[in-house]
């Protein structure tokens, strides 16, 4: 199982304890949308909220690219936080995210 395949089931399941062993001490989201960079325990209070928010759920989810360091992903994420498509990128250190960008995809009109 890859690293983002790991991370997957365990936002899917919403063990809590599984999302934040899959992130670094230092890990920060970049949540472009919303222009906004969490870290510490402004980012362990998001993924808690995500992850303990029923509506919060993934759908559609694929993986564009991925290799050891790096995945790109493209998901439909329902619920409060996101609510659409997003484009996923994250950064990885032995086997666990220190890096995760995250931007909406809109169509073009």
């Amino acid at each position: 199982m890859t690293n983002t395949e790991r991370l997957q089931q365990v936002w899917d399941t919403k063990d809590l304890n599984g999302v934040f062993a899959m992130f670094t001490d230092d890990a920060v989201m970049t949540i472009h949308h919303e222009n906004k960079a969490l870290s510490g325990d402004s980012l362990r209070e998001e993924l808690t909220s995500m992850v303990e928010d029923e509506e919060t759920v993934s759908t559609e989810f694929r993986i564009i690219y991925e290799n050891d360091e790096c995945s790109v992903t493209y998901e439909r994420i329902g619920g409060q936080f996101f609510g659409g498509k997003v484009s996923i990128v994250q950064l990885w250190r032995d086997g666990q995210v220190y890096h995760i960008e995250v931007s909406n995809v809109t169509d073009a009109s």
